[in-house]
């Protein structure tokens, strides 16, 4: 039935394995590839809403569905499943995990669907936003956004602003991964974006710093005030807080979504 939804949404599907691991993946629009990686809640509504406004901006658009149902909104259910699989390295701190991999591949099918000139982009968000520094490391894929990456955090944190420690400048990627696509940046010109909200305590300050400081001039990042309504602590950039968030163009979700275009639009011509 929901894939029924995807093709009145003007989605089609093919599914993709690396040998390994299969998953569906969807895309639709014209234009420079992109690549988006949902968030921890799944491949829900609001990640379909983002993937429409980019795909409006001239972008064609791959959507994998890399775990839960689709269309289903179910953060709590999903991180249990992600602590316990091997394809997600079990969310562990240091360890790239094994769907980068299959992510990889991907990136490389895409590219290989229109000619070799085509250059890819990729985009990953929340328990996803650090999967763009292993991607970094393929021919095939130019530049990324890393948008509130969210994994590891620390629930007491979260809840009550206490707990800081050396977790928040790690992230679910090798230290290696790191270096190494930071300096495959540099050798090859390739350019992230890495953004957060200030006030967000699944994302801390310390990652996208140490990410930042990585990349050098490779990067860009930016910190958003809260969205108008005000959130206490908002997390989703480009998605849920996206969605509500009063339509104005000053507002700090449609500043995000306006900058991540031009970037895109910059580094994928």
């Amino acid at each position: 039935m929901t894939d029924i939804v995807m093709q009145a949404k003007g989605f089609t599907r093919f599914d993709f394995s690396d040998g390994h691991y299969s998953h569906p993946v969807y895309d639709k629009g014209h234009g420079p590839k992109v690549i988006v990686m949902h968030e921890l809640p799944g491949l829900t509504h609001t990640v379909l809403d983002f993937a429409d406004r980019l795909i409006a901006a001239g972008f064609r658009v791959y959507l994998p569905l890399l775990f839960g149902e689709l269309l289903d909104d179910a953060p709590v259910g999903n991180l249990a499943k992600l602590c316990i699989s091997k394809e997600f390295g079990h969310l562990k701190a240091g360890t790239t995990a094994p769907v980068c991999d299959w992510l990889r591949a991907l990136s490389r099918e895409v590219q290989q669907q229109t000619p070799a000139t085509e250059r890819v982009g990729a985009i990953g968000m929340c328990v996803t936003g650090a999967f763009v520094i292993p991607l970094i490391l393929e021919d095939a894929v130019v530049t990324g956004v890393v948008s509130q990456p969210s994994i590891p955090f620390s629930a007491v944190y979260r809840a009550t602003g206490l707990g800081e420690g050396d977790w928040m400048r790690e992230m679910n990627v090798s230290d290696q991964d790191l270096f190494d696509a930071a300096d495959c940046a540099a050798d090859k010109d390739k350019h992230i974006l890495v953004q957060r909200f200030i006030d967000d305590r699944l994302c801390p300050a310390a990652r996208v710093q140490l990410i930042a400081e990585r990349f050098d001039q490779q990067a860009e990042l930016h910190e958003y005030p809260s969205p108008t309504p005000h959130v206490a602590h908002p997390h989703a950039v480009l998605t849920e807080e996206y969605a509500n968030a009063e339509p104005s163009d000053t507002d700090p979700t449609r500043i995000a979504l306006q900058r991540v275009i031009e970037f895109l639009r910059v580094h994928l011509s």
